[in-house]
């Protein structure tokens, strides 16, 4: 009996050991399972941005993140409610630093990185001018957050030099080959396109009254009706004050006719001078001039356009001078009519003609003053 006794005695220690045994691994087991794993990421985007950007992570463990951070232990603006077990939502904090960054996940225990780049906002053009130009010349663009590193694309692909640059505002010069289309502005790791259209142009410079231009020669071009000027008194540099330089003035006062007088280049040189060289359509072609009307704002303007070996008749279009200071005009050329209701052709234009025109039947005298006058060609 004793022996049976101390078998049971041996059987109750080693069932209690087992018990316990067990119990421990039971324990470790549980304690093993909550223990979070390394958190992974799979993918993420965007892979740049700047302050306030979401970023979103996938992945796996993020169960039990404890925090997320940037550069220099910045920390973001992280809401493990916002969060699953695979997804994770921050935001870019403002303090984050500028450039490469390694943004740390981490758990109690684990932890893992993903290259990131802080950037500053995106640029935003808000208006450009002029909306067209030259190849050389410099356009200027007005907006926000223009930082390097910097790049502007005329039609997403042809770098423009920029000569000048600050926050908001860039100088930019034309470069060769360009024609129609937006112009891009690449800062930050962004970019802005303009909301219109930019047109390279190319021209041809009638008479600037400074010696430059085709009909230079103001003292051979004509004059006539009741004009006070003449070939040799008509270009002005004061009153009113000049864009730069010289200019033509033309004024009279209407003899009771309607029509005061006018000038005209001079065209009757055929062996040194035929037409124009314009080489663009009716519809890409343009007449610009700078116009100012000292002050007579009921001044009218007839500006005529004549061919060489087309049509006899006139080409004109008429505007008011009713506007203080100098203007710039453009006038698209299939606005000049003749008076069959026909249209010119650029490409045989020989004179341009400017005629004062009393319309409203003023009794004061009418005057015109005109600088810079030019055909402009979209390429």
């Amino acid at each position: 009996m004793k022996a049976i006794s101390n078998m049971g005695k041996r059987y109750t220690i080693l069932l209690t050991k087992v018990i316990l045994l067990i119990l421990v691994l039971m324990a470790w087991s549980m304690l093993s399972c909550d223990k979070p794993g390394t958190p992974a990421v799979v993918e993420y985007s965007p892979k740049s941005g700047f302050e306030g950007t979401l970023i979103t992570v996938k992945g796996m463990n993020f169960e039990s993140i404890t925090g997320i951070f940037f550069n220099d232990g910045v920390a973001a603006d992280f809401n493990p409610s916002f969060g699953t077990d695979s997804v994770l939502l921050f935001r870019v904090p403002e303090e984050a630093p500028l450039g490469e960054n390694d943004i740390l996940i981490e758990t109690d225990s684990k932890q893992t990185t993903i290259p990131f780049r802080v950037t500053l906002e995106p640029p935003q053009v808000k208006d450009f001018a002029p909306k067209s130009a030259n190849e050389g010349e410099v356009i200027s663009i007005i907006g926000e957050n223009f930082f390097e590193p910097l790049e502007v694309l005329f039609f997403d692909s042809i770098p423009g030099k920029i000569l000048y640059s600050q926050e908001d505002s860039l100088s930019v010069e034309v470069p060769p080959g360009v024609e129609k289309g937006r112009v891009k502005v690449k800062a930050n790791g962004g970019f802005s396109f303009t909301a219109e259209v930019f047109f390279s142009t190319t021209e041809v410079l009638i008479n600037d009254f400074d010696g430059n231009g085709l009909r230079s020669e103001t003292e051979k071009w004509l004059f006539y009706g009741n004009l006070d000027e003449s070939g040799t008194s008509a270009v002005h540099n004061t009153f009113p004050n000049p864009i730069m330089g010289n200019f033509l003035k033309i004024k009279g006062t209407d003899p009771g006719t309607v029509w005061v007088g006018g000038t005209e280049s001079h065209s009757n040189d055929p062996q040194e001078f035929t037409v124009f060289p314009i080489q663009s359509n009716i519809n890409n072609t343009f007449f610009e001039a700078d116009v100012n009307n000292n002050g007579s704002d009921k001044t009218h303007v007839i500006i005529i356009l004549a061919e060489r070996g087309g049509s006899p008749n006139d080409f004109s279009t008429t505007i008011q001078l009713e506007k203080d200071g100098w203007q710039n005009i453009r006038i698209p050329l299939n606005r000049f009519m003749d008076i069959d209701g026909a249209t010119v052709d650029p490409q045989i234009i020989r004179t341009v003609k400017f005629h004062l025109y009393n319309e409203l039947n003023s009794s004061s005298k009418l005057e015109a003053n005109i600088d810079n006058i030019k055909f402009i060609q979209i390429n």
